[in-house]
């Protein structure tokens, strides 16, 4: 998926080194360990349409290029964005097809759907 951000195009990409940004600030402890939880915390907040979480699974999903944008940069694009429902859904099915989240999203998607249903 490439956006043009600050007319510059960069590319996102959700794989493997995203899912660790992403655990990076995303985790939780048990019994001392740290595990990494990025993509059960913010996938769930994309279905709902938080613009804070778009904006930072798009900046994760830039970690595999030289130069990233800005988090601000990011922030803006996706405050100016003229369709964001349109760029919710985009990241939402470059997520269902990479190879890295593709599991996982299925497996989150399937138990949003069985919480809608209670």
């Amino acid at each position: 998926m490439v956006l043009n951000i600050r007319d510059k195009e960069f590319e996102v990409h959700f794989g493997i080194k995203f899912i660790r940004e992403l655990d990076k600030a995303n985790y939780f402890v048990k019994e001392g360990a740290k595990f990494g939880a990025g993509l059960e915390l913010k996938i769930p907040m994309l279905f709902t349409y938080d613009t804070v979480a778009l904006s930072e699974v798009i900046y994760a999903g830039t970690c595999t290029q030289k130069v990233r944008p800005a988090v601000s940069d990011i922030d803006e694009y996706v405050e100016n964005c003229e369709d964001i429902e349109k760029l919710f859904d985009e990241v939402i099915s470059e997520l269902k097809k990479e190879n890295a989240t593709r599991l996982k999203m299925k497996q989150l998607t399937e138990e949003l759907e069985k919480q809608k249903k209670r």
